[in-house]
């Protein structure tokens, strides 16, 4: 029996306002075709199909359409996650399931999850799917903070064993195979920092997994083992680089091959369409040499430079004109102080040299640094006094305000990101 895992969809995503329904479409394609090649028994989805829990319009047809492209190669489960609304995808497999088998697995108020068995050939592949758990349901506002870890993965703990003891029942080691799939965040699992509800509060214990054949994890974005537990499983990730946590990683598909009283053959396949992210940091003569690589990407890109780049953002855009820039920094060496000596004791340091410490560190922008303190150098013995000082610089504002204080000729934005 072969099990097709994949997670983590996230429908509708954008990535800093910019849709990502174009890299969806692309690698659900891939998906679809690599289900068509493989020729699964089961297709499973360890949640967070959608989002947002009211997905617009254009990822629930991609939603649809991907599912019965899936179920028209083999029957299809999907398990409800953090990111999905239980009503919502109960209600689409009211409409789903009636021509198709496509199964979205929620809670209901007397139950969590299901048992799922699908018949194949001879044998049966059993799946006990236990949708995203919400701590809010389980552990009270009054309990003791310091258990309300314990108490959030002992009643995990507890859900999975009721859900084990339905699984057993008809259950024939010599013909029959289990998979466990769920939606929760395992102590010892690797976070993108780009999920939800990776906190401690919703830590469960790996030595609680169920024994299966295969556990299914979703929830986690990059691809990995089960953290320290005796059970074959794995987190499929999600199949693309959702956010710039996860910029660098590369996603898959889990092949799951299984055979009754035989450990589970696992396969990772590989996913390589739709956009990646990058972080790119350079001169523009070194970013002008990555073009080529980049093409397409989403990119937030830092310009290292002497001085100020007027007209920065059309400079970059003519460097990686297929590229999507969704944030742009200058980092001119004149707009920062060199650091001679850092601040660690303020109560001996005069002001003056505090501020100079933070310039040195953070910066300005659109004048020299330089400038700056200076300025305020001059300004500060008269911080107490009702009037200030006439400056230099008032008569060149009157004069010829582009020499007292030079701007950048074009705004540093980018997709509505500064």
């Amino acid at each position: 029996m072969k099990l097709l895992h994949t997670s983590d969809w996230h429908l509708g995503r954008s990535t800093y306002g910019h849709s990502r329904a174009s890299d969806h479409e692309a690698v659900l394609a891939e998906i679809t075709e690599i289900a068509a090649t493989t020729r699964p028994d089961v297709i499973l989805n360890s949640g967070d199909l959608f989002d947002q829990q009211r997905p617009p319009l254009h990822a629930l047809r991609l939603a649809t359409r991907a599912l019965n492209d899936l179920a028209a190669i083999a029957p299809v489960v999907v398990v409800c996650g953090n990111h999905d609304s239980a009503a919502y995808l109960k209600w689409l497999h009211e409409i789903l399931n009636r021509s198709a088998p496509i199964y979205l697995v929620t809670s209901r108020d007397d139950h969590a999850g299901e048992v799922l068995r699908f018949r194949v050939g001879d044998h049966t592949l059993h799946i006990a799917a236990l949708p995203f758990i919400s701590a809010n349901r389980i552990v009270d506002v009054f309990d003791d903070p310091t258990q309300r870890r314990s108490s959030y993965a002992d009643h995990i703990a507890g859900l999975q064993e009721q859900l084990m003891r339905e699984l057993a029942d008809g259950f024939d080691a010599s013909r029959d195979v289990s998979v466990f799939a769920a939606h929760q965040f395992v102590a010892g699992a690797l976070p993108s920092r780009t999920e939800h509800h990776t906190d401690e509060q919703y830590v469960t214990d790996p030595q609680q997994v169920p024994e299966v054949t295969y556990a299914a994890f979703g929830h986690i974005h990059q691809p990995q083992c089960l953290p320290a537990t005796r059970v074959t499983g794995r987190y499929a990730g999600s199949p693309l680089q959702l956010d710039f946590g996860e910029a660098g990683e590369d996603k898959s598909l889990v092949m799951v091959n299984l055979h009754p009283g035989q450990p589970a053959a696992v396969e990772q396949i590989p996913l390589t369409r739709g956009r990646r992210l990058r972080y790119i940091t350079g001169t523009l003569d070194e970013i002008g040499a990555m073009a080529a690589e980049v093409g397409t990407d989403i990119c937030r890109v830092t310009v290292n430079s002497e001085t100020h780049i007027d007209n920065l953002a059309g400079k970059v855009r003519e460097l990686l004109p297929d590229a999507t820039i969704v944030h742009l920094k200058p980092n001119p060496a004149d707009r920062k102080l060199d650091l001679l000596t850092p601040v660690t004791a303020a109560a001996d340091v005069d002001t003056t040299t505090m501020f100079g410490d933070y310039l040195a560190t953070r910066g300005v922008d659109g004048v020299s640094a330089d400038q700056v303190l200076q300025l305020f150098s001059m300004l500060l013995p008269y911080g107490g006094e009702p009037d200030p000082p006439e400056l230099p610089q008032e008569q060149l504002l009157v004069d010829d305000p582009e020499t007292a204080f030079p701007l950048p000729a074009a705004s540093m934005i980018f997709g509505g990101v500064a």
